[in-house]
């Protein structure tokens, strides 16, 4: 048959634009399009108009560059909603209970999320593939670390990471060094390395941070500046220095893909003969009217949420009964306190420096693994720099004015120069009944909004309750040596934050009875379809996923080319 495309894409995020690239490299002939839902422009402008977005407007949230976006004003492809409140962050999600909530919203625009976010890149460790074989928990991925790694070089070659090779040498194995060195360390990056140079291990483990690897530019690297040291990295880099997907579809188009933005996908139809019908609405249209476009291979590269919630509505086969099920995130939280000394946060990226030595260990028997950052963005989501002027300045139980002029900016520097987070992101286990299924409440343009179950198992609850431990010993070491002060909270306040990580849902695996996809990302029960992105992960690892679902972009791209 005479298809209009060989492969359609659905969603120029990073996943969807590497894959573009990638299959459209390896066979130049090949007719390739790509489905948006996002309008928004990929230069410059665009990105001075969003940084003018964000320094205008009074809400400093992560939606708040993008909030004027058409797709989210009036609700044809709705990202969040704008609000700082995390119980109500996402209002498009349907999900019930006020305790156990899925706290991770995302982007929905060209580009995807990397638009907004801090761009952290450790690579997962090798007992994070083997987490049942070793310690009796979750699931094992169907390859090893050593099968990904030459996907992994390729991935940091891609999105451009810089890193210090001799710092991660003892952490994952590594067949080629870092694209490019490290992010220079900020000033309260080597006041913290010196203040906890002495400090003795913690449950037989060493606290040792090191500089975190990050797809931001420590020179210039595909035609981006360095990094200019701006502290607005998550949601918006006004310099571009930090990466993000525009790139990879700016490349695809350059290369012969065809894009089309502002089209939301409402149905994929898998045909007798193994091709698809790809459904679609532009929303720029009047009368809102379906369309469709045939294709060999249809790839599916929307997040965690989106892609079981198109299936669902699709009608696709569900054999394993996996689509939708084991949602995953990396839950965290963090401990504050006060430095005896400046330690100038906002000056750079806001995280440079990790400490990765408590993603594994024996522990992880009984408890979730966790990455911590030290933060160079004072106290974090715990209180901003405006928060902190507002307190020295206003009594709001006596409503009365506490300091002003002089005082206040002696006030504030005294106290916002020292202030300084250690946050933990903590591992959490595949539950099936933490899923994706579809609501009865629609969107503007009369699709099911996605429901969300979710639920912290105690695994979890016992990775944050660790992580706290952890981060208020190193607290408590920095209070009996330099004099920190301040610190907190106390004790787990038995709460926790998202990170955005949004993961399972597709789950990979060779067996069609209990996975969605098979090891190099094409559906068992839909031969044609092909699902990249972090919706594919079987666990969830202990460091942020997007490199990872890079690398295994690669392989499914690969293999996608290979059939063609």
């Amino acid at each position: 048959m005479d298809y209009d495309f060989d492969v359609v894409v659905v969603g120029a995020g990073v996943a969807g634009a590497l894959a573009a690239c990638t299959v459209k490299t390896a066979k130049p002939g090949a007719r390739i399009r790509i489905l948006d839902a996002g309008d928004n422009g990929l230069d410059a402008a665009q990105r001075a108009a969003f940084v003018e977005a964000y320094q205008l407007s009074p809400t400093k949230a992560v939606p708040t560059p993008y909030a004027f976006l058409r797709n989210n004003e009036d609700g044809f492809a709705p990202s969040q909603d704008g609000t700082v409140n995390p119980v109500t962050m996402n209002l498009y999600y349907d999900q019930s209970g006020t305790t156990d909530l899925f706290k991770s919203g995302f982007q929905r625009m060209t580009g995807g999320s990397t638009w907004a976010w801090r761009g952290n890149c450790p690579r997962w460790l090798a007992n994070d593939f083997r987490l049942n074989a070793v310690y009796g928990r979750g699931v094992d991925w169907p390859f090893d670390y050593d099968e990904l790694e030459p996907s992994y070089v390729r991935a940091e070659r891609e999105l451009g990471i810089s890193g210090n090779d001799a710092e991660w040498a003892s952490l994952t194995r590594r067949s080629a060094d870092f694209p490019m060195p490290g992010i220079a360390p900020s000033y309260g990056d080597l006041v913290v390395r010196s203040a906890l140079a002495g400090m003795p291990p913690i449950d037989n483990v060493a606290v040792v941070p090191v500089t975190t690897p990050q797809a931001r530019n420590s020179r210039e690297y595909q035609g981006r500046s360095s990094c200019q040291g701006n502290s607005s990295c998550l949601p918006i880099c006004p310099s571009g220095a930090k990466y993000d997907a525009g790139y990879h579809v700016g490349r695809a188009v350059e290369l012969g893909v065809d894009l089309k933005p502002a089209c939301v996908v409402t149905k994929v139809v898998h045909q007798q003969d193994g091709s698809c019908t790809v459904v679609f609405k532009d929303w720029t249209t009047a009368d809102l009217a379906e369309q469709r476009v045939t294709a060999r291979h249809v790839v599916l590269a929307l997040n965690a949420v989106e892609i079981p919630k198109l299936w669902l509505i699709s009608g696709l086969r569900n054999t394993s009964d996996q689509v939708g099920r084991n949602l995953m995130d990396h839950l965290t939280d963090e401990v504050v306190g006060l430095l005896d000394e400046p330690v100038f946060p906002f000056r750079g990226p806001q995280s440079t420096l990790g400490i990765e030595n408590f993603r594994d260990g024996p522990f992880r028997r009984d408890t979730g693994g966790f990455r911590m950052t030290v933060g160079n963005d004072g106290w974090g989501r715990t209180q901003s720099p405006e928060a902190a002027l507002d307190a020295l300045m206003w009594d709001k139980t006596a409503r009365r004015i506490l300091l002003t002029g002089a005082k206040l900016q002696e006030a504030v520097n005294h106290r916002v120069t020292r202030m300084l987070r250690f946050s933990y992101s903590t591992e959490q286990l595949p539950d099936p009944g933490n899923r994706v299924t579809l609501s009865d409440k629609v969107d503007v343009l009369g699709l099911p909004r996605p429901r969300i179950s979710y639920r912290i198992d105690a695994y979890s609850k016992a990775a944050l309750a660790y992580g706290h431990s952890v981060a208020h010993r190193i607290w408590q070491y920095l209070e009996s040596t330099v004099g920190a002060e301040e610190i907190a909270p106390a004790a787990p306040a038995g709460t926790y934050k998202g990170s955005g990580h949004l993961m399972g849902t597709m789950r990979m695996g060779t067996a069609p009875a209990d996975s969605v996809v098979d090891p190099a990302g094409q559906s068992h029960d839909h031969p044609g379809i092909w699902v990249v992105g972090s919706a594919v992960f079987p666990t969830g690892g202990t460091s942020n996923p997007t490199l990872h679902l890079a690398a295994l972009t690669l392989r499914t791209a690969d293999a996608l080319a290979a059939a063609l």
